[in-house]
């Protein structure tokens, strides 16, 4: 199965849900394939549109790279229903924002909203930790400033598990 549906919200403590979804590069992505190598995960969900994402983006990009034992995915979101009219987004302005961010981690391209419906991302940005086992470590919707650094507690005590 290639995506995970959920009936429930999800919840620190749940397994992660899978989900099948491209790459901005058009490449394949399964996070099953990336659960099998026993690493935190850490999922961003932002639009193009959305200032609060653009403002998390870069410091979350930023411990990408300070934690190198930790994938890191920026999962835009399409067709997202606001007030009942779908938001798409387009790749090219994806492209653009993720280059004038200078982000380096990989974007994961939700075009039918399918991975938003399994993590209930429906409000933006939506911070997703899984830990090495697969199981949601901590969910955090909005960003305030200061944000960045209970992630990166967060990090720090599951890579402590680890060890």
């Amino acid at each position: 199965m290639l995506f995970t549906p959920i009936n429930a919200e999800i919840k620190v403590g749940d397994k992660a849900p899978t989900f099948f979804a491209n790459t901005l590069d058009n490449q394949y992505f399964f996070l099953s394939d990336t659960l099998k190598l026993n690493k935190p995960i850490v999922l961003d969900f932002f639009a193009t549109w959305c200032a609060p994402c653009i403002q998390e983006m870069p410091l979350l990009d930023s411990l990408s790279l300070k934690y190198p034992t930790v994938n890191f995915y920026f999962v835009n979101v399409s067709n997202l229903k606001i007030n009942g009219h779908s938001r798409k987004e387009d790749p090219i302005a994806v492209r653009k924002l993720i280059q004038r961010l200078n982000i380096s981690s990989q974007v994961l391209m939700d075009k039918f909203a399918r991975i938003v419906v399994a993590y209930g991302a429906t409000e933006l940005p939506k911070v997703v930790i899984i830990n090495n086992k697969g199981i949601i470590e901590y969910l955090k919707t909005g960003y305030e400033s200061g944000d960045e650094l209970i992630i990166e507690n967060k990090i720090i005590g599951i890579l402590s598990e680890i060890k």
